[in-house]
């Protein structure tokens, strides 16, 4: 790591201007027979500006392209800016106009999230609302739309029990409650009578509120 001398550091506050950093590190090299990077000065110029409160003018564009900048090859056909040899290589990459992405599959597919969730492929063409979890989906079938303060849960909290008989409505609030006072069990009767609790603690609470 090279260290800097008070003479190279005020070498950089009195040279900045007008330059890029890749310039000052070839000077800063060159002069004090140095191997800095680019970085290593613009690491430099900000300890100085943080310890003495210089302030160093914008440096000049080292190559990036900065917001506002116009492509040099922005309005053009392929053939005004690219070789016929790369022309040829780009064209194995495009993804023409009815092709199926390799990746598409069909509806109906269902694959398993981390949370060990099924989701189900239900349409194409919307990305990320092509698919639904298993269990919303054959709830919707049967009553229709979920509202969005509710979940469905799994009575004998088995994920993968699809039967609708097995799959429970219940709001946020409940289901909190249930998760929260360990109501929530293996046997679908249990779970049922801790999803009715559930109901009694939150109109208790409401009633409460309610003489306040």
């Amino acid at each position: 790591m090279n260290k800097f001398t008070t003479e190279m550091k005020d070498y950089v506050k009195n040279n900045h201007k007008g330059k890029s950093t890749i310039e000052l590190s070839k000077e800063i090299n060159d002069l004090f027979g140095l191997t800095t990077k680019p970085d290593d000065i613009q690491n430099l110029k900000t300890r100085i500006k943080r310890k003495e409160g210089f302030k160093f003018a914008p440096a000049r564009n080292d190559g990036r392209i900065k917001k506002g900048n116009i492509p040099a090859n922005k309005g053009k056909k392929w053939n005004e800016y690219m070789s016929k040899e790369s022309q040829i290589k780009a064209m194995k990459t495009l993804f023409k106009k009815g092709n199926i992405s390799p990746n598409s599959v069909p509806v109906g597919t269902e694959r398993k999230t981390k949370g060990g969730y099924i989701k189900i492929k239900v349409k194409d063409g919307e990305l990320n609302k092509n698919w639904k979890f298993k269990h919303r989906y054959i709830y919707e079938q049967h009553y229709g739309s979920i509202p969005e303060n509710c979940k469905i849960i799994f009575l004998d909290g088995n994920k993968y029990n699809f039967d609708i008989n097995n799959l429970k409505m219940v709001s946020k609030a409940e289901e909190l409650i249930m998760n929260k006072k360990k109501l929530r069990f293996n046997d679908k009767k249990l779970t049922e009578s801790g999803y009715l609790i559930s109901k009694i603690i939150l109109k208790r609470s409401a009633l409460k509120n309610e003489r306040l």
